[in-house]
């Protein structure tokens, strides 16, 4: 996969920096500042239509060689060092934090939905506990056989529970998983087939841009879908998007531009940090200095969620607090 890191570095930056616009963009507008409502509501529904089937793609991608390179039990071991762990302590950090400040945010957070973690994952958080059980089930599933033929009927079947989704049991959990688990396992399959580099040309970029275009007008504007409905058309939507961003990336990779290939590489980071940061800009602007311009909030709240976010990962460098992000045990093997 060493082959790959470069462009991924970049499709992670352009996923995060959607995933900070959208949480972003809706603390705007839950805060009730003017602005342009369906144009909004227009862009969320094409952030959310693929931004996060993105990361598990991602994450599929790179199941296989750490499979294969630390063995069953200590790649569970090393995903609950940097996936579970994380999910855990930023979960009640950030839960804490906006259940002691909810008079002075959108949201009204309690102490009980905060520590209700284990069964319910909350904020952006789920992102994480999903990743986690869908790498475990991942797990025991090719434990032994990763054979291109079981991987394509274990697609088959994530690919039938996304689309009849809405037939399936409504649990909150399950229906993360419903929305998002197949696009890991297609991230493996597409490993396996070893086919992701015919993307990597300009005709791809230029082909899938139309396709995206097209594909993210007529989802949006024709059949006015919205961000949490699910299908056979909001599947084909994210595949395309997804194909998309691969063929951008690996164009962008080419022209080595350092600080999107480091805003990718600490994804994981801002992922959990930005809303925070932005939560806490946005209420500082309007509160201290008055500015209720949704546009200008935005701007700012982007550009300090994700700047902000990068400066306190640092700092936690330089004063060896990494035990924050991931679990400050020594494994005997990684």
């Amino acid at each position: 996969m060493s082959k790959h890191l470069n462009w991924v570095d970049y499709a992670k930056a352009l996923g995060i920096i959607l995933v900070v616009y959208g949480h972003v963009s809706e603390g705007v507008f839950n805060a009730g500042m003017a602005m342009n409502s369906q144009l909004y509501t227009n862009i969320d529904t094409m952030i959310y239509s693929f931004h996060m089937p993105l990361f598990f793609f991602l994450s599929g991608l790179f199941f296989t060689s750490s499979l294969t390179k630390r063995g069953f039990k200590q790649n569970i071991i090393n995903k609950f060092d940097t996936v579970f762990y994380p999910y855990i302590i930023w979960s009640i950090l950030q839960g804490i934090i906006e259940a002691t400040l909810s008079k002075y945010t959108n949201g009204h957070v309690t102490y009980t939905e905060v520590f209700s973690l284990l069964w319910e994952p909350r904020a952006q958080f789920w992102f994480l506990y999903v990743l986690f059980f869908t790498f475990i089930t991942a797990s025991f599933l090719f434990i032994k056989n990763r054979s291109t033929k079981l991987m394509i009927s274990v697609v088959c079947f994530f690919s039938l529970v996304y689309i009849f989704q809405s037939d399936l049991p409504p649990i909150y959990v399950l229906n993360l998983c419903y929305a998002h688990v197949v696009f890991f396992f297609i991230g493996i399959l597409i490993i396996q087939l070893d086919c992701i580099n015919s993307l990597s040309s300009v005709k791809a970029l230029v082909i899938l841009f139309i396709l995206f275009i097209a594909s993210q007008y007529w989802f949006v504007f024709i059949e006015n879908f919205h961000r949490i409905d699910r299908g056979f058309c909001s599947f084909i939507i994210a595949m395309i998007a997804i194909s998309f961003i691969i063929a951008l990336s690996m164009q962008l990779s080419k022209l080595n531009v350092r600080l999107l290939a480091y805003i990718g590489q600490s994804s994981l980071y801002i992922y959990l940090l930005h809303i925070l940061m932005g939560s806490g800009i946005r209420i500082i602007l309007q509160k201290v200095f008055h500015v209720e311009s949704a546009t200008i909030q935005i701007i700012i709240g982007c550009i300090a969620a994700i700047g902000l976010s990068l400066l306190f990962v640092e700092f936690t460098k330089k004063f060896h607090l990494l035990f924050l992000f991931k679990a400050p045990i020594n494994r005997s093997q990684k």
